[in-house]
């Protein structure tokens, strides 16, 4: 006996109506997870303790690590947490997560929290969420030697680029050597914004 197209989509009343019903549980949790990063933080930590006691009683050992993250208030440091450390973070996205990681590559790490917002895809309910709960370590920074790099290394700097790349090259090919860092302000290229900017990412050292 065949049946025609029709025929597999006709259901009695009860049927449809667990149908509308799947449909509305689909709709509302779908809802949820667009809606969730909005929701405001937890601003209590839950209380373990009577769990805590329970497997004391059982004879059960608590992970000195475990308890060391429920009680801490320790900031995560955004030169050298991973992905999967940042999404620890309040409303941050994994898309956002995988930005930060690779802009601070391409920088070679933060020296201020404030340049977050520089971040691709860091909008500022995130930016205001995330700031009092991160830190940047700058001792892990890489810096770049101007008087040993080349216009390409240079260049690869978010804040240097091409154009100011070949002004410092040819300011060291003109002049010799930079003995500081502070001759870079008697180049016309560089104002203090920019000065101030790129000053934590640069080093002399010997030619």
């Amino acid at each position: 006996m065949k049946y025609t197209w029709k025929e597999y989509f006709s259901f009695n009343k009860k049927q449809r109506n667990g149908i509308l019903v799947l449909l509305l549980l689909n709709a509302l949790l779908i809802s949820y997870l667009f809606i969730s990063d909005y929701f405001p933080p937890r601003t209590t930590s839950a209380d373990f303790s009577s769990f805590k006691s329970e497997l004391g009683k059982a004879g059960v050992e608590i992970s000195s690590v475990i308890t060391k993250n429920n009680n801490s208030s320790s900031h995560v440091d955004i030169n050298s947490a991973d992905t999967s450390t940042l999404m620890t973070l309040s409303k941050m996205s994994s898309y956002c997560a995988s930005m930060l990681v690779k802009y601070r590559k391409k920088l070679g790490g933060y020296y201020s929290t404030k340049q977050l917002k520089e971040v691709w895809g860091m909008d500022t309910g995130m930016l205001n969420a995330i700031i009092s709960k991160v830190i940047a370590d700058t001792a892990s920074i890489h810096k770049i030697n101007i008087n040993t790099a080349d216009i390409k290394e240079l260049a690869y700097h978010p804040y240097i680029r091409y154009y100011l790349a070949k002004a410092i090259v040819n300011y060291r090919e003109e002049h010799g050597s930079f003995s500081s860092l502070t001759q870079l302000h008697k180049m016309a290229a560089i104002d203090d914004s920019t000065y101030s900017r790129i000053i934590p990412y640069l080093t002399v050292g010997s030619k």
